[in-house]
């Protein structure tokens, strides 16, 4: 037969609170700093779609004045 869990005493409750908060602390931390590095990713990847999309522009739009001047 299992016998039931006795209530920690105070000094351990406090103890084993801490641990747990600090155990969370750590778990959001690496998920927020998992969500920043995404966040960057996205965001440089997003830099690089523009810039070609840009160099595209410029040569649609210098070929354009090319035909115009023929």
């Amino acid at each position: 037969m299992v016998e039931p869990m006795k209530p920690l005493k105070k000094k351990d409750q406090i103890a084993f609170d801490e641990e747990v908060l600090r155990n969370l602390d750590a778990q959001m931390k690496a998920k927020m700093e998992e969500e920043e590095r995404i966040a960057r990713e996205k965001d440089e990847a997003n830099k690089v779609v523009t810039e070609e999309w840009d160099d595209v522009q410029a040569t649609i739009d210098a070929n354009r004045q090319l035909s115009e001047q023929l």
